[in-house]
């Protein structure tokens, strides 16, 4: 099997445990009976644990970028943190188990995508393609674990989370070795470094605007879903519409870029979660959610894509984990942290709903924020420096 087809599997077992977890865990809160404010105070635990844990595994990834343990490692440890949350039925049990699971699933992605372009080298143009096939074990896993939880109840989602993980953890051992040399210096030097990176900075302030408006439309959408009388399949199948519009946008990015420039698609990805924001404000049944997913997807699958090979491009030489952790951090850490948050106060004070038009406001700001920032683009960010060419076609 070659290297490429190796991280292939990776990505199909890895997000077949994001797929059975991500979609269901605040309808596995709502269950145990959490109300709205706990249930955003855990995706706030989850997105804090990420924060510092994203970086951490990435800077360690960069002074040991020859270590086959590392990424294995990271995703047994996610296995069995998962079934010790599984086990959990209190406030006080939850919120031990979330941290522990995300301390450990934080580092699994960004390793991931840093190994995937050190495998790709110059071809880094196909990264989309690979990871289209972690969205599509997505939208299987979710299917299946919707229609396990409408039979045996939410904690069925654990049967496949954590198998799933430790699959990963057997797929991964086996990648090849990373061909980089280690990145010297302390791992907050590191960091530093990275972010002092000519447009860096920028561009994940940028990032953080969009992606926190996405954290407030997702944290309670599985809920909005179940307010309104949707089954746990139909949840699902609102999430799983997102990823079917994402895989063909994935395969389709290198071509996608060639011609309108990937600057462009990174403000276009950034529109449609706009989109999908005002269409859930005014949204009065399950199945307008379920719709709106297209739009997410959409937003998803260029604006996704489009990060990853813009922060490797920006990334210093020997720091593209690094760089990764941190585009995860503030992706999947701060910007959740300050989204779940804010949603369950939001959400509580003016109903869910009414956070839906919270969301769809900012979501609009972040796309002429982002417009002002890639336009402000250095000169590097167009191919000519880091640790390889763009992710794919010129910039916009």
């Amino acid at each position: 099997m070659s290297p490429t087809s190796r991280a292939t599997l990776a990505y199909v077992a890895a997000f077949a445990a994001i797929g059975a977890a991500f979609p269901y865990l605040p309808v596995h809160y709502r269950a145990l009976g959490l109300d709205l404010a706990a249930i955003g105070a855990l995706g706030a635990l989850w997105a804090g644990m990420a924060l510092v844990a994203s970086p951490a595994w990435g800077a360690v990834t960069d002074r040991l970028p020859r270590s086959r343990a590392l990424l294995p490692g990271a995703a047994l440890l996610s296995a069995v943190a998962a079934l010790g949350l599984s086990q959990a039925h209190d406030l006080a049990g939850v919120a031990i188990g979330v941290a522990c699971v995300a301390a450990a699933t934080s580092g699994v992605t960004p390793m991931l995508d840093a190994r995937t372009l050190d495998i790709l080298g110059d071809d880094r143009g196909q990264f989309g393609r690979i990871r289209a096939w972690g969205s599509a074990s997505f939208i299987v896993s979710t299917l299946a674990v919707g229609l396990l939880i409408d039979r045996w109840g939410t904690g069925a989602l654990f049967a496949v989370y954590v198998p799933t993980y430790v699959a990963t953890a057997l797929v991964t051992l086996w990648l090849p070795r990373s061909r980089r040399s280690s990145a010297s210096g302390t791992l907050r030097a590191g960091a530093s470094r990275v972010i002092r990176a000519p447009g860096m900075a920028t561009f994940l302030a940028a990032a953080l605007l969009t992606w926190t408006a996405v954290v407030l439309v997702n944290s309670f959408l599985s809920v909005r879903l179940v307010d309104l009388g949707a089954p746990a399949g139909l949840v699902g199948m609102a999430w799983i519409v997102g990823a079917i519009v994402e895989v063909p946008i994935m395969f389709a990015f290198p071509r996608l870029a060639a011609r309108f420039g990937a600057h462009r698609l990174l403000v276009l990805g950034a529109a449609f979660f706009a989109l999908r924001a005002c269409l859930y404000t005014l949204a009065d049944r399950p199945e307008m959610l379920v719709a709106g997913g297209t739009l997410e997807g959409a937003g998803f699958g260029l604006f996704f894509v489009a990060s990853v090979g813009y922060v490797a491009e920006l990334a210093p030489r020997g720091r593209i984990a690094t760089a990764q952790g941190l585009h995860s951090a503030v992706a999947f850490g701060i910007a959740s942290v300050i989204g779940a948050a804010a949603g369950g106060a939001i959400a509580t004070a003016i109903t869910i709903p009414g956070l839906f038009g919270v969301a769809a406001i900012a979501s609009v700001v972040s796309v002429g924020v982002l417009a002002v920032a890639l336009r402000r683009a250095p000169q590097t960010a167009r191919g000519g420096r880091g640790e390889g060419p763009a992710l794919a076609g010129p910039p916009g």
